[in-house]
């Protein structure tokens, strides 16, 4: 597995949840938060499926329009699309659990998917690690060296199994949905899966602040803190 440990410039971390062809939520929630050129934004997987405009979504990260830096995860359901076209068992698979609404917005026909967009699921990363910070979709095995974790199995670990990881640094994480609808903080780990697909919440959160945005796909939008205190260091960028 190919390490993506960067030093990061001197703005704000912010780590977005599972948008699942939400589109209109994604759009709405980057207007309220207003990346600037100096931050790092961290989609943490699940773009597609379930939701409204999976393909929508897909090409607006591709065509990202913001000045700050993008980084984007691979989920379960990216994983779950790429297996659909082995056969026909996994193609069923993929459209109960969500897959149809995915293939609907493509005209209904995997063949329509551009080499692009396969393109970007191939080149999402499996984590993001930081000075403080790893970024993933699903989990970590919390024994195992972030460079020995099994990539698919860390786009599928459930958050309620978390356990602190040995490099002591804190999980941002998605995958697992939080039925109440906001971000749920182990101390070890912070789950930011709010459930926008299923009538709930998109979630940004400025990970050294604890600062969180929400946006639902109707359109209503609500801020929060989390009671962790977490302390910004100052990075300078690489030269």
């Amino acid at each position: 597995m190919a390490k993506h440990k960067i030093i990061l410039k001197s703005g704000r971390l912010l780590a977005i949840g599972d948008v699942h062809g939400c589109l209109k939520a994604l759009k709405n929630l980057l207007n309220q938060v207003d990346p600037q050129s100096e931050d790092t934004v961290i989609m943490l997987g699940d773009y597609i499926d379930r939701g409204p405009d999976s393909k929508g979504v897909i090409d607006y990260l591709l065509n990202w329009e913001w000045k700050a830096s993008l980084v984007y995860l691979k989920g379960n359901h990216e994983l779950i699309m790429k297996h659909a076209l082995q056969s026909k068992l996994h193609s069923d698979h993929w459209k109960e659990v969500g897959g149809q609404a995915t293939l609907d917005s493509y005209g209904g026909d995997l063949e329509k998917v551009p080499e692009a967009h396969w393109d970007f699921m191939d080149g999402a990363r499996y984590f993001y690690e930081t000075e403080e910070f790893i970024f993933v979709h699903g989990g970590l095995n919390p024994r195992q060296p972030l460079l020995d974790q099994n990539q698919e199995e860390i786009c599928w670990l459930r958050f309620r199994d978390a356990k602190p990881h040995k490099s002591g640094k804190l999980i941002i994480c998605g995958h697992t949905v939080q039925k109440k609808g906001w971000p749920t903080d182990k101390g070890f780990a912070i789950c930011i899966d709010t459930a926008v697909c299923r009538g709930g919440f998109l979630t940004c959160l400025d990970v050294e602040r604890g600062r969180f945005w929400q946006v639902s796909e109707s359109g209503e939008s609500r801020t929060g803190k989390l009671p962790r205190k977490l302390r910004k260091k100052r990075r300078t960028e690489k030269h």
